[in-house]
């Protein structure tokens, strides 16, 4: 699991866009009203706009609350050159194709 979280973080920080949104699965949970195709071009957006991006995970927890399923809580520090936040964070991830992926991702909780 930890090896699943650690690659879409080293992703993100090599602003590798296809396999950071490799790590999400199909049927990840998108903000209210958006679809696949804007969330992605979003993200897209974001990863390619900084010139660097630094990501760091700290205090990984990890429960499985159900078959095929794991909840991931850590602390994240993100640094980019054009902003820095520290915040929790809370990744679903389940199963699929023999891999770990994200289905649902909360931020401040």
């Amino acid at each position: 699991m930890r090896a699943a979280v650690n690659a879409w973080a080293t992703a993100w920080g090599k602003k590798d866009v296809n396999a950071y949104l490799a790590t999400y699965a199909r049927d990840f949970k998108l903000p209210a009203g958006e679809s696949r195709q804007a969330w992605e071009s979003g993200r897209k957006q974001r990863i390619e706009a900084p010139k660097r991006i630094e990501v760091r995970i700290e205090d990984m927890a990890i429960s499985y609350p159900e078959s095929g399923v794991a909840v991931v809580k850590f602390r994240q520090d993100y640094k980019s050159n054009i902003v820095t936040a520290r915040s929790s964070k809370t990744l679903v991830l389940t199963k699929a194709g023999g891999k770990w992926q994200i289905r649902e991702e909360r931020s401040g909780n």
